[in-house]
């Protein structure tokens, strides 16, 4: 929609309008599941690999380390640059990891590094892992995560990071070959791994595979991805990693979880995601776990019917945060406007990006008024609800729709979208909260 500004006459009003708590609240304010993507969490496919029209906002794009470093200390980020152009015409917003060692395909270690290499067995065949230790290669693992924030943090393509690079498949693991005790990574690579991510990067959010490895508590802005999301052992073993320190239980409160539900459930799980039980025990990990986002790439392999999808939905929509506004009042004095919005959060986790609220004013379609009310979106803490209130002079209101909003920053993203009835009643993207009469 073209936005016109529209001068509205000056009136005087002195009224009140307001909803009440749940059940007593007026129609628009009532629950209503959201049907479509909301931004920053849910399933994410791999990049540009989805066979269906499950609405999703998340796209995997791994990325070989020798396309991007060319030449010491010099890095080309075209073709990540081409990668995260092509989610974003998806309307998707990248989870982004920079892999070397990638068992089953190659070694992504550019020509001039000097390392010596490990070789090891998968499936049959025989492949390497560098000396991440050496000098000569963490030196420019360092370097590169330098430029790469430079370039990149805060940039709204970006969903998260996972830190990946160190490990098979940027694992944080050298499972193959760990019986080589060269070819182990030492506590202080991993410090200086962690901590070159820490300091460069202070608005993206970056998250690791290993809550316990050196350096990961004491970095905390750093969160986590879980690559067997479903796995019993495997989550056994990430609830042993997330005891290792007194903090990481928590870190989810201000760093981002995601990962990958577990290759070997998916098909079965995307199966059988209607059913109460497989929805009880995803439901329960996400929740324990706090996860915003996982990779799936069985939720989106198949063409599917109107209620399989829905199903998938709703199993993606059980990640990350859950917005909806249970009251909402207003009063006027003169040409001043107050408002009033409690903001619930009924997901497993928090937004964590500072996206600006915005509130608007139509009449006859026309946006006439709108403004960002300062309201902070990351306050709002899963289980519990926030009363936001703002107060503006605005000559006209009489006869306006009041709406609420909070944009993608990336160009033709998905915004966030309320559960609530109202949502989208009168303009793509807002919930409607009340009309002034």
């Amino acid at each position: 929609m073209k936005i016109r500004t529209l001068l509205f006459p000056l009136f005087v009003l002195s009224s009140v309008f307001s909803c009440s708590a749940p059940g007593d609240f007026g129609e628009g304010m009532q629950y209503a599941k959201v049907r479509t993507a909301n931004p920053l969490k849910g399933f994410a496919s791999w990049e540009g690999d989805a066979e269906n029209d499950v609405p999703h906002s998340l796209e995997y794009v791994p990325v070989p380390f020798d396309e991007v470093l060319v030449s010491p200390g010099e890095c080309d980020f075209s073709v990540l640059e081409e990668k995260l152009e092509e989610a974003k015409s998806r309307r998707h917003q990248s989870i982004v990891r920079f892999v070397i060692d990638e068992p089953g395909a190659a070694l992504h270690l550019p020509d001039f590094i000097d390392v010596e290499k490990f070789s090891y067995e998968y499936d049959g065949k025989t492949f390497l892992s560098p000396d991440y230790n050496d000098e000569n290669l963490l030196g420019e693992i360092e370097s590169f995560i330098e430029k790469l924030a430079g370039k990149y943090d805060g940039d709204a393509r970006i969903a998260n990071i996972e830190t990946g690079l160190i490990g098979h498949w940027g694992e944080h693991h050298v499972f193959y070959c760990e019986e080589n005790e060269d070819a182990r990574v030492t506590d202080d690579t991993w410090w200086r791994f962690f901590s070159a991510f820490s300091r460069n990067f202070r608005t993206t959010q970056i998250s690791s595979r290993s809550p316990s490895h050196p350096g990961v508590s004491e970095c905390d802005n750093i969160g986590f991805y879980n690559d067997m999301v479903c796995s019993d052992d495997d989550d056994d073993y990430f609830r042993e990693m997330l005891s290792s320190a007194e903090n990481l239980p928590s870190r989810w409160r201000k760093a981002m979880v995601t990962g990958e539900l577990a290759p070997t459930v998916q098909e079965d799980f995307i199966k059988r995601c209607g059913e109460w039980a497989v929805m009880e025990k995803f439901s329960g990990r996400a929740n324990e776990f706090h996860v915003s986002s996982l990779l799936c790439a069985a939720a989106f392999a198949k063409k599917c019917g109107a209620i399989e999808r829905e199903r998938i939905l709703d199993a993606s929509n059980a990640l990350g945060y859950e917005f909806s506004v249970v009251s909402a009042s207003f009063s006027c004095s003169g040409q001043n406007l107050s408002i009033t919005a409690e903001i619930r959060n009924d997901g497993t986790a928090p937004f964590y990006y500072k996206w600006p609220f915005e509130i608007s004013l139509v009449k006859d379609g026309i946006i006439g008024e709108k403004f960002n009310p300062g309201w902070d979106v990351t306050k709002i803490a899963p289980g519990s609800s926030v009363s936001f209130s703002v107060s503006r002079k605005i000559p006209g209101a009489s006869g306006c729709t009041v709406l609420l909003s909070i944009p993608n920053p990336m160009e033709n993203g998905y915004p966030v979208s309320f559960a609530n009835k109202n949502q989208d009643k009168d303009m793509n993207g807002c919930l409607t909260l009340f009309k002034i009469d």
